[in-house]
């Protein structure tokens, strides 16, 4: 059994049965439960080989990670990919996740080739990095979350706005009384919130200070040492902002370790609302980004320019604070 036989059984043309059979949108609902009970009746299986054949493409797309040790312990970076996975596999594409690897270690050209490219962007990522990926033109690309001032006419954008978030956040430490507020960056991974935070604090009406102020890293070690330099100055804050929920973490366990209580002692807000931000104890109050949406409006924005050819687009996902219990007014 084949998809000219099944298209034949069916009297509709093989286009249409291949529409129904990969979920396009452009089949009724009615034609495609037709097909599909046909399908199985007839006991009708396309193969991957054959699938490649009629439409040209490997199925195949390539995420590019930000290249920094132990990437996949960063749980928000684990939890993007499995958004990200999940709409491209119901498509029928499987991910490659690339990781750290230098140009000269690529596989040969031909080899392992991929139908489009999803770029989860860092502060030294680049415009002409970004046309290089996209071969001027010639292979999808989306990238997600920018780097400000990166831009490209060949590559789809998916930006990730945190900057409400974060001012909601500080605002929200400001209504509580909070004033002497430290603040645990993830590095270069958080540069637009590290440089903004100056002024963002002082909008909130928070005073700001370079001794609070520490770029840590990613990991929950990171988060922990952080905070314990805060926390042993004689002026320690009564709140701690992290770039990220990881970090958050390690400031909480700081915190226990020096027999501060969290929120009675000190306060702590984190960043990303991964899952384990809601099991903390107590559970942690975080700036919120919607995770899924972003997994979706990229690969949905790269299955559109692989097989659709739609032109590249710009779109954006916000962010909000979602307050638990982890914050209260300081003594």
């Amino acid at each position: 059994m084949n998809i000219v036989e099944l298209a034949r059984a069916l009297n509709i043309s093989t286009a249409t049965v291949s529409r129904a059979l990969n979920n396009r949108p452009e089949v009724s609902a009615g034609t495609r439960r037709l097909v599909i009970a046909k399908a199985q009746e007839l006991g009708y299986s396309p193969s991957a080989s054959a699938r490649q054949l009629v439409s040209g493409r490997n199925q195949l797309i390539r995420l590019e990670c930000p290249r920094y040790p132990n990437a996949l312990s960063d749980q928000y970076l684990l939890e993007v990919i499995r958004a990200l996975e999940e709409p491209l596999r119901k498509r029928g594409y499987a991910l490659i996740i690339r990781l750290d690897v230098n140009a000269d270690e690529l596989p040969p050209a031909g080899q392992h080739s991929v139908d489009g490219i999803v770029i989860i962007a860092e502060p030294g990522t680049t415009s002409s990095d970004i046309d290089e990926a996209a071969k001027l033109g010639e292979l999808p690309v989306v990238v997600i979350g920018p780097p400000e001032s990166v831009e490209s006419r060949y590559a789809s954008f998916v930006d990730v706005d945190t900057l409400p978030g974060v001012e909601e956040a500080l605002n929200y430490l400001a209504a509580l009384g909070h004033r002497n507020v430290g603040y645990i960056g993830s590095g270069y991974l958080g540069s637009l919130v590290s440089a903004e935070m100056p002024k963002l604090m002082a909008s909130a009406g928070l005073d700001w200070s370079p001794a609070l102020t520490i770029e840590a890293g990613v990991s929950r070690d990171d988060g922990r040492e952080a905070a314990l330099k805060q926390l042993s100055l004689k002026n320690r804050p009564t709140a701690i902002f992290t770039r990220t929920d990881v970090l958050a973490w390690g400031a909480m366990e700081a915190a226990n370790s020096l027999g501060l209580e969290v929120p009675v002692d000190v306060s702590i807000i984190g960043h990303d609302n991964i899952k384990i931000s809601s099991t903390l104890n107590p559970p942690l109050t975080t700036v919120a980004i919607n995770i899924t949406e972003v997994g979706r409006l990229a690969a949905e924005s790269l299955i559109g320019m692989i097989e659709d050819h739609n032109p590249p687009s710009k779109q954006s996902s916000s962010s909000h604070l979602i307050i638990r219990r982890s914050c209260a007014a300081p003594k």
